[in-house]
């Protein structure tokens, strides 16, 4: 087994704990009275208690439609639609990190 051949299962692997990394270490750091969230679409979830159900909605469509199409196609190059879920799960991991250091800073 070669990283072409479970390229998927690592694709919804990095984006499920990219997404639930950053969930977490925000909620932790909004703990600390002197850390703010500056992101408008996250303050405006938060303030009409949807963050945690839009998060949980994000990650549904990151695995869920890869999946579905990934799973259910023949298409030769059919790999690459597994690329969405890995980009956006190193995005999600690089703002987890990001979230660590303000919060190691911040305290």
């Amino acid at each position: 087994m070669s990283i072409h051949d479970n390229i998927d299962k690592i694709a919804y692997a990095v984006s499920a704990l990219g997404t639930i990394a950053d969930h977490l270490v925000t909620r932790i750091g909004l703990l600390n009275p002197r850390i703010a969230e500056f992101n408008g679409f996250t303050i405006l979830l938060r303030r009409h208690n949807l963050w945690l159900s839009f998060d949980i909605f994000v990650l549904m469509v990151s695995l869920g439609l890869p999946y579905l199409i990934y799973s259910r196609s023949n298409i030769k190059g059919r790999w690459a639609i597994v690329v969405f879920p890995l980009l956006f799960g190193i995005a999600r991991l690089g703002a987890t990190v990001h979230n660590i250091f303000v919060i190691l800073f911040m305290t």
